[in-house]
């Protein structure tokens, strides 16, 4: 991501990510979840505690995940489809002001 901005030539850039939660109160249960639902079975929840657009687990770890990867991979802004918008207000809440 980061190489984008430097393509960019000095330029001011955003770049934004659609975002996949799974709420829960433990990451990697929602994470093996999530790869079955998918079809990629429940050994893959590595896979998905590592996707950069998939954050799983309870509001507030969710929060710290998504200030850890806007930090490491540079986004601007996060979007989040309208059928998660009421199930994803604890996050922002947390996340307001950082």
């Amino acid at each position: 991501m980061r190489e984008a901005a430097e393509a960019a030539g000095g330029r001011d850039v955003e770049l934004s990510m659609l975002v996949y939660p799974a709420f829960g109160p433990d990451p990697r249960r929602a994470a093996a979840k999530v790869a079955v639902l998918r079809g990629w079975g429940a050994s893959s929840a590595g896979l998905v505690l590592d996707m950069p657009s998939q954050f799983v687990g309870p509001p507030e770890h969710i929060a710290e995940q998504m200030a850890a990867r806007r930090e490491r991979f540079g986004f601007s802004y996060y979007l989040v489809s309208d059928a998660d918008m009421e199930a994803f207000a604890p996050v922002v809440a947390l996340l307001n002001g950082r």
